[in-house]
């Protein structure tokens, strides 16, 4: 049980670290003369595993019925798009 708990922080926690360097050297809003697509692609996947495994932890801890998980996923990816949205506009402002 503890080797399932250090597998998801070292998961979420060391990708989080990695595409945070990444995405700190080359910005997305930066201009470049080669854009580093291959550093992007690999924080974006990255990102993509991370929300597959947090969406495989809350399937398996909310296993009330076959649509029950889809419901928490779509609220949970809306919350996390308002506060994406909060962000940039308290960054533009």
């Amino acid at each position: 049980m503890i080797i399932e708990r250090l597998l998801a922080v070292l998961i979420i926690g060391g990708g989080y670290l990695i595409w945070h360097a990444i995405f700190k050297k080359y910005p997305i809003s930066n201009d470049y003369e080669k854009k580093p697509i291959g550093q992007w692609t690999f924080a974006f996947l990255i990102i993509i595993g991370q929300l597959y495994y947090i969406w495989t932890i809350f399937s398996r801890l909310f296993e009330y019925g076959e649509s029950t998980p889809i419901i928490f996923l779509v609220i949970g990816i809306v919350f996390i798009a308002l506060l994406l949205l909060m962000i940039l506009r308290r960054r533009r402002g």
